[in-house]
């Protein structure tokens, strides 16, 4: 059965250096297959506390060279190819994120570097590359998958264009670091994350990588908000929570 595993829903440097909420990623099992999506610091941590193996890892993807999105993906290497022992999986980088991750680590994987409008065969299935909009040469990924499509947006400011991109998703996932009123040019907010879900009218919008400020006022609140303007089943992620795909 394909899922995905929020292991954190943390955003931003502050949620990050305070794991008010953790910084780990998303794990997703696809057709056979394990990924995990961005782990940032605390990745192995969490996946283990949630009850899986990362050296069960087929593959890591992350889509941007934020400490908050790549900071495990060396442990991560480490585990898919038990501790370098074994030449195993595959780094799905956005190019950016390649310099940070070292030689000795890349040496024991295949990598392939994530561009914008690319599709990127995984196994049996394929992953198109998103762009995103205003936020460090980003990417995001539309998971093409045997029981529907998984999209996650990565961290990326407001475009309506975008929007059009997420059509067709059964699960969206929108990085929603700010609440409702805090408008940013660089990342989502839950006004920009319900105008999104209008066009791309997706079966489920999941909301994640929250920051201080949509901490404070409380996640679940913010996807009320978003469910009454469109309609569109709508929740708030927690550390642990599956969604089915």
């Amino acid at each position: 059965m394909n899922s995905a595993t929020f292991l954190g829903t943390g955003g931003g440097r502050f949620v990050m250096l305070t794991q008010r909420r953790a910084s780990a990623g998303i794990w997703v099992k696809i057709d056979g297959r394990n990924y995990i999506i961005d782990p940032g610091p605390g990745a192995i941590i969490h996946a283990l506390k949630h009850g899986f193996d990362p050296g069960s890892l087929d593959g890591i993807f992350c889509t941007h060279n934020h400490l908050d999105h790549y900071g495990e993906v060396e442990v991560m290497v480490e585990a898919m190819t038990h501790g370098l022992h074994r030449r195993h999986g595959i780094l799905y980088l956005q190019e950016d994120v390649v310099k940070y991750i070292s030689q000795y680590h890349r040496d024991k994987t295949h990598l392939v570097p994530l561009h914008p409008n690319d599709k990127t065969p995984v196994e049996s299935s394929v992953v198109d590359v998103l762009p995103t909009h205003q936020h460090s040469n980003g990417v995001g990924l539309k998971f093409n998958t045997s029981s529907g499509v998984f999209t996650y947006a990565g961290d990326t400011g407001y475009n309506m264009d975008l929007a059009k991109n997420y059509v067709g998703s059964k699960i969206l996932v929108l990085n929603t670091i700010f609440p409702t009123g805090h408008p940013a040019k660089t990342h989502l907010n839950t006004d920009y994350a319900a105008e999104i879900a209008l066009t791309a009218k997706p079966e489920k919008l999941v909301i994640t990588h929250f920051g201080i400020r949509m901490l404070n006022v409380g996640p679940e609140k913010q996807a009320e908000i978003i469910r009454k303007k469109t309609n569109i089943d709508t929740v708030a992620a927690y550390d642990g929570m599956t969604v089915q795909i």
